[in-house]
């Protein structure tokens, strides 16, 4: 499938295809933003080589039959002498996210609110953001903005047993359910798999989470009997605030800190395997079969090849955050909104 580069600058874009000698285009669900790495073929002596403007805060768009996989800025350039190439670092808007911060109080609205209200005041384009109903009371003091929303929908998750990712596409803002679409790509041997490998780890396991009140004295006790009869006992504890049940919470750590496989595969590129989305993968040799979650995606263009890697997981995960804290019912007075903002980037770069 043919790709198009461009750069843009001072509102005049340029075709740089040509010149890209390799191009890597990546993510991670624990990075909002996702990254373009490009070695342009460039050089201070051979004039055949067209001299290409590039400068930090360009913009940089890599397309796909004329579907925008990435659109973001310039934030590292290296150049040298002694090489013919110009390595240049990418990042979509994703990454104001978390070069923002801000502080704001918001009492009893969703998660989904809490998103749109950010991207208002900070000037963020919205595509599509995903209903929870859940309402959430947080006071976030000092916390970049992709704590803020990424919180809201953890706290959102913890109740609709959902996940959720944060993403850009070309300059609007999504936030996406995790789970299987019409997307999901087959990934077998013979045919598009280059290579599969598997580890297996319990070195963070989590087998039994103690639970306690206020003053210390233990409520309950959550466990996974058949993991503490094959691997011996892996306590947490967890306190419980008054009024509280933690319960729902405990049993996901308990879910979450399981038996840990890291699958990764290499494979024919592809554009609809990204961080959020699925693939089905049927390898033989190393027992992986099934449906996958994306948790981290690289595609690399060079010397006329595309390939992926992936990292895949059996089970639907999020970047969980629990930034922020409760809001005080002395001082709460039901009111949600904006206290101050620290710093609001200049240049229409975000929105």
């Amino acid at each position: 499938m043919p790709i198009k580069l461009f750069i843009t600058n001072n509102t005049k874009s340029v075709d740089v295809t040509e010149l890209a000698q390799a191009i890597t285009w990546s993510g991670d669900y624990q990075q909002c933003a996702r990254t373009l790495d490009i070695e342009l073929i460039s050089s201070y002596t051979d004039k055949n080589i067209p001299v290409i403007t590039c400068e930090l805060g360009s913009i940089v768009t890599l397309t796909s039959d004329n579907r925008i996989l990435f659109e973001g800025i310039v934030f590292e350039r290296q150049k040298s002498t002694d090489s013919n190439t110009i390595n240049i670092t990418c990042y979509d808007r994703g990454i104001y996210l978390k070069r923002n911060e801000a502080t704001y109080k918001f009492s009893g609205i969703t998660a989904e609110a809490i998103v749109k209200r950010v991207c208002a005041d900070f000037g963020i384009s919205i595509g599509s953001v995903a209903t929870t109903g859940i309402k959430i009371s947080r006071n976030f003091v000092g916390v970049t903005l992709y704590q803020i929303m990424q919180t809201a929908y953890t706290l959102a998750a913890e109740q609709t047993g959902k996940q959720y990712i944060i993403r850009f596409s070309g300059k609007k803002l999504n936030v996406i359910e995790k789970k299987a679409t019409n997307e999901t790509l087959i990934i077998e041997g013979g045919t598009n798999l280059m290579s599969a490998s598997t580890s297996e780890s319990i070195s963070n396991m989590i087998n039994q989470i103690a639970i306690y009140n206020s003053k210390d004295v233990l409520v309950k006790t959550l466990k996974s009997s058949e993991n503490i009869k094959l691997f011996g006992l892996m306590q947490s504890s967890m306190k419980q605030p008054d009024k509280q049940d933690v319960s729902a919470k405990a049993k996901k750590i308990l879910s979450d800190n399981g038996v840990i496989q890291k699958i990764v595969i290499n494979n024919l590129g592809n554009i609809a395997n990204i961080t959020g989305g699925t693939v089905i993968v049927r390898e033989p040799y190393t027992g992986v079969y099934g449906l996958f979650y994306i948790d981290s995606d690289t595609h690399t263009w060079k010397l006329g090849q595309y390939y992926n890697k992936l990292t895949v997981n059996f089970k639907s995960i999020m970047d969980e955050q629990e930034a922020g804290s409760l809001p005080s019912k002395s001082k709460n007075n039901g009111v949600s909104g904006t206290w101050e903002y620290l710093y609001e980037p200049g240049g229409g770069k975000n929105g």
